[in-house]
């Protein structure tokens, strides 16, 4: 009986010190402290939580199976396992959370953009690989940091990288890099003082594996003709936000138009419920199309119309199957040349 109490006394112990005892690779932080990284007045903010989406059997296929598929990938490595040896960066165990911002108009030509990957790097042999591919065609110095162009084929993007400090590289517009930059070295705003979009930021699951906002919505989108047979009043949206997270092999999620106006939103959530309909009645051959719909719920509100979804891994693999099947049956097949000699 004393070695029964003492076996679940220990059972106890343990389970109360493992969670506490979890560690997190040094100079790992989740995407929502990296906010604080990210330069002020960007009208869209997105992150994810790249461990939780490494994990994925997708992006196990997608790193592995389909490396050589990659034109460019598979130039420069003969296979992922190539990859990590020259970068020495495995994606699945040593990239931690990546958050990027856009400035400008979502339908802007002039857009500005910026990222930053935590991760574990070792900025010496990264940048000895980019020169070995000959990734990188110029090198500056800002402040105590250099600013590295990278190669690009369209001459209209400018894109810059940087090694912030040990575990994080910034990569974007070169305004942006060098505000990153001086955010790291404790100058300037961030995007936790842009009231204008944090107010939606702060009402999302930060803690799921993928969120989005954008801060504006354009004004053709807005003004767009409110007649016709499928009306869509949006000329009161001023928001957008989504969110998608993976447990359990459960994809779930939201997508969120802000928009305040109750009786617009009730007459898009019941076009598109209609939609829905005709949709499944016409499904009885496609199983997975009608699971498909019936795992998104539409509804509206008097500030917002909102879709949610559940959809199992499995459906998604097997959505994605037939896509990919339907893509290949409209592919024209290869023709042989009348005219050539073998």
């Amino acid at each position: 009986m004393k070695m029964k109490l003492l076996v679940l006394t220990l059972v106890f112990v343990v389970l109360l010190l493992v969670p506490a005892c979890t560690k997190k690779a040094p100079g790992q932080i989740n995407s929502e402290a990296m906010l604080a990284m990210v330069p002020e007045g960007p009208s869209m903010l997105m992150a994810f939580n790249f461990q939780q989406f490494a994990a994925l059997d997708l992006f196990d296929k997608m790193i592995k199976d389909d490396w050589q598929k990659n034109a460019k990938a598979g130039k420069a490595f003969k296979n992922y396992g190539d990859f990590v040896q020259q970068t020495g960066i495995d994606l699945q165990k040593d990239v931690f959370a990546v958050v990027g911002a856009m400035y400008g108009g979502v339908d802007s030509e002039n857009q500005e953009m910026v990222g930053i990957v935590n991760l574990k790097y070792d900025a010496d042999k990264l940048l000895a690989v980019l020169k070995k591919n000959q990734a990188l065609t110029a090198e500056e110095k800002y402040r105590d940091r250099n600013i590295y162009t990278l190669k690009n084929e369209d001459s209209a993007k400018d894109t810059r990288l940087a090694f912030l400090n040990k575990t994080n590289i910034v990569i974007g517009s070169p305004l942006q890099v060098r505000k990153t930059i001086d955010l790291a070295l404790d100058k300037g705003k961030n995007v936790l003082q842009t009231a204008s979009l944090m107010k939606y930021v702060d009402k999302l699951d930060k803690k799921s594996m993928f969120w989005m906002a954008i801060g504006n919505i354009p004004e053709k989108m807005k003004s767009a003709p409110s007649g016709g047979m499928m009306p869509m009043d949006l000329s009161k949206a001023e928001a957008f936000t989504a969110f998608m997270d993976y447990k359990n092999k459960n994809f779930s999620g939201e997508f969120r138009l802000i928009s305040f106006n109750e009786e617009g939103n009730k007459q898009i959530a019941d076009m598109l419920n209609g939609l829905k309909s005709l949709g499944a009645m016409g499904s009885a051959k496609e199983p997975e199309l009608a699971q498909l719909l019936n795992s998104i719920q539409l509804s509206s509100a008097a500030d917002h119309i909102k879709l949610t979804f559940s959809l199992s891994e499995e459906l998604m693999a097997k959505l994605g199957a037939k896509a990919k099947d339907k893509a290949n049956t409209m592919v024209p097949p290869v023709q042989s040349d009348p005219f050539s000699v073998e």
